[in-house]
């Protein structure tokens, strides 16, 4: 290959000679065709940790780089592309440079990642609230809540300890609940308003608990398994995907609930269909 030149190269790694014995090194501007990027980028990756710096120089202004980083460099560039992951979050799927290949412990960076996706999701929630509400955000003291809503202080650290009702704390250390903590008090004190309590009491918050926390768990593996794995998404942000699908399965699940309602209602009025249909 014209511009490169043959090294025997001792990996720090393993302190062995690498795979191949001899390595191929290159020049930086041979490095950055053989990517197929601009030489700016293969400095940038490297400022950035992404990429080792050079193996060996000949002079003050001539360097060589391993030409396995070219392979590196083109699987970054592909994860920014299409799965628009920012250069750390890269940094932490691949294995130590020369290598090109997505570590064996991805399982743990795909929580981490999860992780990230918190403040994305939680504005997911509250654009699904305003559009079911029709109001933007609202608060009310835990004092507030107290006086104008029937819900009693037991039942406020109940909801709290279930971890369905937190309250956040403001300047002066008061308790305030807003967002889907604040609906789901306002939505209990309806029940009781509209004489809906004694259907809707609390003793089923625990049962509601474990199904919802079974399909939660079923979307964010889903979410994992796709998002996070390559598949196929529009032209955005991961956050924005995470923002977007919270909000369009929000959608999707109250959608199949009222259809699967009417399904059960129906089976049950007509049990030998029910059972022949099992």
């Amino acid at each position: 290959m014209p511009g490169s030149v043959r090294f025997s190269v001792v990996t720090k790694q393993t302190g062995k000679d690498a795979e191949d014995g001899d390595v191929s090194l290159v020049k930086i501007s041979a490095l950055a065709r053989l990517a197929g990027v601009p030489t700016p980028t293969i400095k940038h990756y490297m400022r950035e940790g992404l990429l080792p710096g050079p193996v060996k120089r000949t002079s003050r202004n001539v360097a060589y780089y391993d030409s396995r980083l070219a392979a590196r460099v083109r699987i970054i560039k592909e994860l920014q592309q299409t799965r628009f992951l920012p250069l750390k979050v890269i940094a932490e799927l691949l294995e130590p440079a020369p290598s090109s290949s997505i570590r064996a412990d991805l399982d743990e960076i795909q929580r981490r990642q999860l992780g990230m996706l918190t403040p994305a999701v939680e504005a997911g929630t509250e654009q699904a609230r305003v559009l079911r509400t029709g109001r933007t955000q609202a608060q009310l003291s835990r004092e507030a809540v107290l006086s104008s809503l029937r819900v009693t202080d037991e039942e406020l650290d109940l909801l709290e300890n279930c971890g369905l009702a937190q309250a956040s704390r403001d300047d002066r250390g008061a308790s305030i609940y807003s967002g889907p903590d604040l609906e789901l008090l306002e939505i209990i004190d309806e029940t009781r308003r509209t004489g809906m309590g004694e259907l809707f009491t609390l003793d089923i918050i625990e049962p509601y608990t474990r199904a919802i926390q079974d399909l939660v768990r079923f979307e964010i593996d889903l979410f994992r398994r796709r998002a996070l794995a390559g598949a196929k998404l529009p032209d955005m942000s991961l956050d924005e995907i995470a923002r977007l699908a919270t909000v369009l399965g929000g959608r999707l699940v109250a959608v199949m609930r009222d259809k699967l309602v009417v399904h059960e209602l129906n089976a049950i009025s007509t049990p030998g269909d029910r059972s022949a249909g099992e």
